[in-house]
């Protein structure tokens, strides 16, 4: 019934990622671990279990973030796909109430629920904000963009032949963006359904995506993010006047959207470097990345409030 994708790439939180998993209340699912470092730690950690649901996989061949999701996707047997974290946890009911929201939207593509973000010792500090059980595809892009809600990968259920038929994951520079896009696609067609519960356990770690890569790298993939959304946006039909408001809608926050990230990467940029770097980086990048001055005194202020090498 359900396919749980598992790219295993650092091994300190996998055995509890893992025992998540294989302690669902909701038995009808495999979980396929692809280790693509032929790492020892995590052959070890998966080897631990003895569970006929679980499908090992090594790989020769180190792939980037995406082409990984892909690959991993690719093993898939299962009606719907999740892609998991090795440093994340689910709640035991969690196949269970998106199994459910499959049945009671069964035209829907999409299924998501409420997130617990962890602190790296394991306690949660907040949740995410609740969204309504059923939203077209329009408003859940536009609440994204918005940045009105957060979203993470391990939250969403999506139909198996759906994201195969569309190429898998929207493949885009250290996978910035490419979680968000991918849902946007499978969300126009069906909208998308959310359980309310809390049942998923994200970790924050520097080792994410959002804090992954160079800048330069980043900002390429913002370029790619934006390029993407634009063509795609274009190609939405919209069939009555309040489809086509929230499409317009949708059309004005691009650039918005485009702007935050930027300051977001700005602001990272300007905690990892001296003043010295961080001036320098700004002015080699201002015009081919369209960097804003005001931004860039965002950052300098930014950095110097959270107290960081600025010297």
């Amino acid at each position: 019934m359900i396919s749980i994708g598992l790219p295993a790439v650092k091994p300190a939180f996998l055995t509890d990622a893992i025992k998540s998993v294989l302690e669902q209340r909701y038995p009808d699912f495999e979980l396929i671990i692809v280790n693509d470092r032929k790492d020892e730690t995590i052959r070890r950690i998966a080897g631990s279990f003895s569970d006929k649901r679980i499908r090992y996989y090594e790989e020769d061949t180190i792939l980037p973030i995406v082409k990984n999701w892909n690959r991993t996707l690719s093993y898939a047997r299962g009606e719907y796909f999740i892609l998991f974290s090795d440093d994340d946890l689910y709640h035991q009911d969690f196949l269970s109430e998106l199994s459910g929201l499959a049945q009671r939207y069964p035209l829907c593509n999409l299924f998501h629920c409420r997130v617990n973000k962890l602190s790296l010792s394991g306690n949660v500090y907040t949740s995410t904000k609740i969204c309504p059980e059923f939203e077209s595809g329009l408003t859940f892009i536009l609440q994204r963009l918005k940045n009105s809600r957060e979203q993470f990968v391990p939250e969403f259920m999506v139909k198996t032949d759906k994201i195969k038929e569309q190429g898998g994951f929207v493949d885009l520079p250290l996978a910035w963006g490419s979680d968000d896009l991918t849902w946007f696609s499978l969300a126009t067609d069906g909208g998308a359904a959310y359980c309310s519960k809390d049942l998923v356990y994200w970790r924050e770690s520097t080792s994410q995506v959002s804090f992954s890569g160079s800048i330069p790298q980043r900002l390429i993939a913002v370029k790619e993010y934006q390029k993407w959304i634009k063509h795609f946006v274009e190609t939405i039909p919209v069939k009555t006047e309040e489809e086509f408001k929230l499409l317009e809608q949708i059309k004005s926050l691009i650039p918005y959207n485009a702007e935050n990230q930027k300051i977001f990467l700005l602001a990272i940029h300007s905690e990892r470097e001296s003043l010295y770097n961080h001036c320098k980086f700004y002015f080699q990048n201002r015009k081919t990345n369209e960097l804003k001055f005001k931004w860039f005194l965002y950052s300098i202020y930014h950095s110097i409030w959270k107290q960081t090498k600025i010297i």
